[in-house]
């Protein structure tokens, strides 16, 4: 599949620097785009896009979170199994439903615990770990809360490094693909307006950066599901309204933009 966008095509800039281009997909015949996406979008009233998702929890919960007005925000980090000191985040997916166990793992759950990655090397037989994430159940997803969340809060997810072998060219994985996150301060909550969720500027949380593990490797196969990196980060590049990322790459191509930034990292809670 090729994914094609011009300069002249931006759509819209965001406060964190991030930029929405008009794109044109072309795939070969045997392959139906709609197969490679997940979610709609709908035009807000203040001119933004909003992705509508899902948010599974059980009836009682659900019957709260409408009657409450609010969806609470969560410390657990990706794998569900540590928290985070100094973020927390609204939790949403793609998936309308929930049914088995092939869903939970989409959304980084699993009844039995573990869920299994294997290393991207030309290594003989490739490595595989298990790892511990949030023991979850399809009866405790049984109640699913369509909303809408704008895309001007919507924090960038990371990504999962798989370098070049001799089977196929290196790539980029997106890292929960299915998974939807909004990333607020501790304690923040999201407001429920219609079917619309938001969050006061000041609520919001930034960081400059995202978590990139290696899959050539068994501790860089799941750092990204864990968030707490020791190893590896992909830098964000604010890109202002007289910036575009077109300009910016012109200016830039073969520089270092990564060594000597400091950034806040997420850090768990111990």
């Amino acid at each position: 599949m090729a994914v094609t966008f011009r300069s002249d095509d931006r759509v819209r800039v965001y406060d964190d620097g991030a930029q929405l281009y008009r794109c044109t997909y072309r795939s070969p015949l045997a392959i139906r785009l709609s197969d490679q996406v997940a979610g709609d979008c709908v035009t807000l009233a203040d001119g933004d896009f909003g992705f509508t998702v899902y948010h599974h929890t059980t009836a009682a919960n659900a019957a709260l979170i409408h009657s409450s007005g609010e969806l609470w925000s969560s410390t657990w980090n990706l794998a569900g199994t540590a928290e985070l000191a100094n973020v927390s985040h609204l939790y949403f997916t793609t998936l309308s439903t929930i049914e088995d166990e092939a869903d939970l793992r989409r959304v980084a759950m699993s009844s039995f615990a573990t869920i299994g990655f294997q290393t991207t090397s030309d290594r003989y037989r490739e490595a595989a770990v298990a790892l511990p994430v949030y023991k979850g159940s399809v009866d405790a997803r049984g109640s699913a809360i369509r909303f809408v969340v704008p895309l001007k809060i919507i924090a960038p997810p990371h990504l999962l490094f798989h370098p070049l072998t001799r089977a196929e060219q290196a790539y980029y994985e997106v890292v929960g693909q299915e998974i939807v996150r909004v990333a607020v301060k501790p304690s923040v909550a999201g407001t429920i307006t219609s079917d619309e969720v938001g969050v006061p500027p000041p609520g919001l949380k930034r960081f400059s950066y995202v978590v990139e593990g290696d899959a050539s490797g068994l501790d860089g196969l799941v750092e990204s599901m864990r968030e707490a990196s020791a190893f590896g980060v992909a830098h964000i590049e604010p890109l202002n309204v007289g910036l575009d990322l077109f300009e910016f790459w012109q200016a830039n191509k073969n520089r270092d933009l990564h060594s000597g930034r400091t950034f806040e990292a997420r850090l768990l809670r111990h």
